[in-house]
């Protein structure tokens, strides 16, 4: 059982009624997801109004931006190890196909993961940074 579920019931069995326990989203984890999510919604955006303006007024900006998005992956890539930043460009790139379709990715040892949405993605980095600090 989760800890929090079991403090929770041994809170209640002390005060002999139901509590409700909300969680703190202050803490540093919180706060870096908040801001990661913020920052790759940014990112998400900027990657599909370019492909909309091609699909929609045939006006190809892929080597205007092409500069700019070099950037944003240099720094994912400075700041996150190889599979990572593999996944968060996945994300963004390859994700959903041209049918809407969600595509899994698949990590080094032939795992496929499937990101719905950015949580699915954040819970995949924090996975995988556990997975790192294993070996």
């Amino acid at each position: 059982m989760d800890q929090k579920k079991e403090i929770k019931q041994v809170i209640e069995q002390i005060l002999g009624s139901s509590i409700t326990m909300r969680t703190d989203s202050s803490n540093d984890e919180d706060k870096l997801k908040e801001e990661f999510i913020r920052v790759m919604t940014i990112f998400e955006e900027v990657w599909k109004r370019q492909n909309e303006i091609d699909y929609k007024y045939g006006a190809d900006f892929s080597t205007y931006d092409d500069k700019f998005f070099r950037v944003i992956e240099g720094f994912i890539h400075f700041c996150f190890d190889g599979v990572a930043a593999e996944a968060i460009i996945f994300y963004i790139y390859a994700r959903v196909d041209e049918e809407g379709n969600i595509n899994p990715f698949t990590d080094p040892n032939g795992k496929d993961y499937i990101f719905n949405d950015l949580n699915d993605l954040w819970e995949f980095l924090m996975f995988w940074a556990e997975e790192m600090m294993k070996l």
